[in-house]
């Protein structure tokens, strides 16, 4: 009895241990024909009609064996019986229950059997058969109470199984579908870009005259409006990356000063033209920073572009840069119409407005921006309130969390 015990639980353990459908029918059997003692073991499965036979896992027979046999049973006779009346059943010779068929050719000779079923949440899923009780002319009470016990777990087991390679096949799709929508959006930006150029490259030839020439307000509005164009393009396919999980840093000792007005370097002329001025207070020297420098200058750029946008003319976006307990903050404060408290935490999200006279919206800058703080290993966050400015606070840690 102990041996047995420790066998059954041996075998409860391998079956749970398996998530492919098949491997666990195939556990399944082998367990239950050594637990119960039996030479032959074999898992009929139902198909949709709850009748019929679809599949048919046997232990115990060789290859050989079952080439010769054939085809899968059809569900008559013992087998049948099971089916139909989902009941363990037992008997010491085939041949002489009142339900019997008969073997195909080629069948091995079999006397004993005991037949119960695999029953589900839902419906009955299949039915456990073992023949020739190894020891004894015919499997007893005790053999069936196993058996039953098995097959209960069985039934988890293949639930589970089936719960698995469902969730698999549906992972599988999702990732193709974005695989696909991926290409897509890299497919459409890279043609909106081409599209973008030439428009750009001659507003740029009008607008930067040599010189010093007048420009007109159409030639300053379309060259500004194709620069945003193509910013939001860069920042949509970034967005994309981000939520795939694409984007890795590539960690650089960068100079925050440094990275501060090389960032304001290609804002000042959009700020000037609205009479807007920077106000920087960045100390010198201090600790230094370890960031992904790319990333983190998007990440400003796309703060003061913001702050630009917003801001009144006649007034100054104020950047401050601090470092306090090994991390380093840079702060982008503006005087424009500030965010109501209750959307501080939706101004991240893409295309938000929050301020519905101004027309205007998040678009895809401070979302993207957000996403990479968090990938650099530190958080960019918001203060504000409504008619009091806003200021973005971008903290990094001076040493990457990983490299």
């Amino acid at each position: 009895m102990r041996a047995r015990f420790e066998r059954l639980l041996a075998a409860s353990v391998a079956v749970f241990s398996e998530h492919s459908l098949e491997a666990v029918l195939q556990k399944l059997v082998d367990a239950t024909r050594d637990v119960v003692g039996a030479k032959y073991a074999a898992l009929g499965v139902l198909g949709p009609d709850g009748k019929s036979l679809v599949q048919f896992v046997t232990s115990g027979l060789s290859d050989d064996v079952k080439h010769a046999i054939g085809d899968l049973p059809s569900g008559r006779g013992l087998l049948g019986l099971v089916i139909h009346e989902p009941r363990p059943i037992r008997t010491a010779d085939i041949a002489r229950h009142p339900a019997k068929y008969g073997f195909p050719p080629h069948h091995p000779p079999m006397r004993s059997f005991l037949g119960v079923p695999v029953v589900g949440p839902e419906r009955v899923f299949g039915n456990l058969y073992l023949t020739e009780k190894i020891g004894a002319a015919e499997f007893d009470a005790e053999d069936e109470a196993i058996a039953v016990l098995l097959a209960r777990q069985a039934a988890v087991a293949v639930e589970n199984a089936r719960l698995s390679e469902e969730a698999a096949r549906l992972l599988a799709q999702v990732q193709g579908m974005q695989r696909q929508r991926d290409l897509f959006f890299a497919m459409m930006n890279h043609e909106l870009r081409n599209a973008l150029t030439g428009v750009y490259g001659w507003a740029e030839r009008l607008v930067r005259r040599p010189g010093g020439e007048p420009v007109s307000q159409a030639a300053r509005e379309v060259y500004e409006a194709a620069e945003r164009t193509i910013t939001l393009l860069n920042n949509f396919l970034d967005l994309t990356r981000l939520d795939a999980g694409r984007v890795r840093p590539v960690w650089r000792d960068v100079n925050a000063a440094g990275a501060v007005q090389r960032s304001l370097a290609g804002l000042r002329p959009a700020a000037e033209a609205k009479g807007i001025r920077f106000d920087t207070r960045v100390p010198a020297g201090g600790a230094p920073l370890r960031t992904d420098v790319v990333r983190l200058e998007q990440i400003l750029v796309n703060l003061l572009s913001n702050a630009v946008r917003h801001t009144p003319g006649g007034t100054a976006v104020v950047i401050t840069v601090e470092e306090r307990d090994g991390a380093i903050r840079f702060a982008v404060s503006d005087s424009g119409p500030g965010i109501p408290v209750e959307l501080h935490e939706r101004i991240f999200e893409p295309f938000e407005r929050f301020d519905p006279h101004s027309g205007l919206g998040t678009g895809l800058g401070l979302p993207v921006s957000h996403r990479l703080a968090t990938v650099l290993g530190g958080r960019l966050t918001v203060a504000s309130g409504q008619g009091q400015g806003a200021e973005f606070t971008l903290t990094l840690p001076l040493a990457p969390p990983e490299e």
